[in-house]
């Protein structure tokens, strides 16, 4: 349905990357823009494992934690979000922003509170 909408309508609010993504595959990607400095509020991706398993939540968290430290996570970044993408080819065009370098630089298993 969404994708049905986008060339309808002069404005749409949702989760940044969504709309990347709604705006690279645009017949006229040139023709949209997000606005990057304004947020109505910032929601943290996450991933979902298992409730009562700490040691599966430890070895997620070591992973996950290292992938981010080590910096690996801004290459991996990079390739899916900032680089052409098979098979199309399509670029994202979404760069980092400061509040997802930020998440990159501290991890943590906090929500949105």
């Amino acid at each position: 349905m969404l994708g049905s909408l986008r060339f309808r309508l002069p404005a749409l609010f949702l989760v940044g990357i969504l709309l990347a993504g709604l705006i690279a595959n645009a017949p006229n990607p040139g023709d949209y823009m997000i606005l990057t400095n304004e947020s109505l509020r910032t929601e943290p991706y996450s991933m979902m494992l298992r409730k009562d398993d700490p040691q599966f939540k430890a070895l997620v968290d070591k992973t996950v934690g290292g992938v981010m430290k080590s910096g690996e996570i801004n290459k991996l970044y990079a390739k899916w979000f900032t680089s052409p993408i098979p098979p199309k080819n399509v670029n994202m065009n979404f760069p980092e922003t400061p509040a997802i370098k930020a998440v990159f630089a501290n991890p943590n298993d906090k929500g949105v509170e």
